[in-house]
């Protein structure tokens, strides 16, 4: 195989990769495929198409995964063998779409193609240990609040019009045939109408009451929370950011992923001692936790709820990242995969809990529990009203927190309830039911921000 014929399918890739937050060059999702199109029309045999599939996958994989490889809470030789592994791992499902597409009808592409990305790239992509829904097509398009709004009727419903629009283009672009152009532009028109009818719609909702809430992002490096002599140094930060949200009125109190490295939930001393502070409020905050399931010791990747009362609940995380809480298929041979904590490989866990705080029904998701829709949305058929996520991404370089806080933007869109999101060192914010952002932080800023936020009838 030649050289040159490599250029378009890695062309793909890199405009795919692009795509995606950090860079926000979301309308290359647009015409992404397009290369790739072209590559394997020229070819007959399967096997040359598939390897073009891999091609692509595995460039742009690189690139929307480059975090992981910057893993600094495990040894670098680790964070770079899990990132390429799982790059690797992700083109399987690439060569799939691209092999079955090779069977389909030319007549039947518009329609099926669509479908056959969804199937194999979408939804087997999203089965198992190795589960990447964060890889979905919908968050090339977060920063379209218009486009986003498809979202609330079928969360792969962008990632269908974005692989159409795709192959429109190409019809238009290589084959010349222009009458599939007069389709692009009434389809394109027809979803901003829908989307602007949305985002008025969802603006516009009635207000059943305003919560006082107050988020802190305390933006304490993880070579900094588990270093024993910061000990006292890191309380007192905490204390402040209390304080502060305190003194602002707070109705509830959000802080990101093990914002607190004791062991709350078993360490009644320090509990009582934040509780006994909180003066009315509710404060939500990441924790580890040690439970004793059916004779085993097992570690959670946890969230409390402190609660006025005295009372405190918990939840477990359920989706934990591959490579970086967990080493898939080996957990007895790797307990080891943090280096600033003592706590080993997590559990997952199994709940979708539900918590009632002043009148209203709420779920805190932890971290990359906000890219599953079907977590999400399983909180909301439950009743939550509102979703707050916790998370720290300050262990995985600059894209993390970008992609990350626009998951969270997704999330909002396709359940319609507000989101809030503490993230340790950013980006934590606030999200209405349209996608509507009402606040951002900065990255590594320490802040405490509290505002009313709108529950809905």
């Amino acid at each position: 195989m030649k050289i040159n014929k490599l250029i378009f399918p890695l062309l793909s890739g890199l405009l795919l990769g692009l795509s995606y937050p950090p860079f926000n060059f979301g309308f290359f999702a647009w015409i992404a495929l397009i290369p790739l199109f072209y590559s394997i029309s020229k070819e007959e045999k399967v096997i040359n198409k598939a390897f073009f599939g891999f091609l692509s996958s595995f460039s742009s994989n690189l690139i929307i995964l480059n975090w992981m490889g910057l893993n600094s809470g495990t040894s670098a030789l680790v964070a770079i063998i899990s990132y390429l592994s799982l790059s690797l791992y992700l083109t399987i499902f690439w060569v799939a779409f691209i092999i079955s597409i090779h069977f389909i009808p030319k007549k039947m592409e518009l329609f099926l193609i669509p479908i056959s990305w969804i199937f194999f790239v979408e939804f087997l992509r999203n089965i198992g240990p190795l589960a990447g829904p964060w890889m979905n097509l919908s968050l090339t398009q977060s920063e379209y609040i218009r486009i986003i709004q498809l979202a609330s009727i079928e969360v792969h419903a962008i990632s269908f019009i974005v692989i159409c629009f795709n192959l429109i283009l190409y019809r238009v672009l290589i084959e010349r045939n222009t009458v599939f152009l007069k389709y692009f532009i009434v389809i394109l028109c027809s979803i901003l109408l829908f989307g602007n009818y949305h985002v008025n719609k969802q603006n516009n909702r009635s207000v059943e009451k305003l919560v006082n809430l107050s988020i802190g992002q305390p933006s304490i490096f993880p070579d900094e929370k588990w270093n024993p002599n910061l000990r006292l140094r890191n309380l007192a930060i905490m204390d402040s950011l209390l304080t502060k949200s305190l003194e602002e009125k707070a109705d509830i109190i959000i802080w990101p992923e093990v914002a607190v490295t004791s062991f709350l939930a078993n360490n009644s001393y320090d509990r009582i001692r934040y509780q006994n502070k909180l003066s009315g409020a509710y404060l939500i905050t990441g924790i580890p936790e040690r439970k004793t399931i059916d004779g085993i010791n097992q570690n959670f990747n946890s969230s409390i709820i402190l609660k006025p009362d005295g009372s405190y609940d918990t939840y477990q995380k359920i989706f934990l990242v591959p490579f970086a809480e967990y080493v898939p298929f080996f957990k007895n041979w790797i307990t080891k995969m943090n280096q600033f904590d003592d706590i080993g490989s997590f559990y997952p866990g199994s709940e979708y809990k539900i918590f009632n705080i002043n009148d209203f029904k709420a779920s805190i998701l932890i971290c990359y529990d906000s890219s599953s829709p079907n977590i999400v949305e399983t909180m909301v058929d439950n009743g939550a009203e509102m979703i707050f996520i916790i998370t720290n991404d300050s262990y995985v370089g600059q894209f993390m927190p970008y992609q990350h806080f626009q998951l969270a933007r997704l999330r909002a869109v396709e359940q319609r309830v507000p989101i809030i999101q503490s993230a340790n060192t950013g980006i934590s914010g606030v999200i209405l039911p349209s996608g509507k952002i009402l606040y951002r932080s900065k990255l590594n800023e320490r802040i405490v921000h509290t505002m009313e936020v709108p529950l809905y009838e």
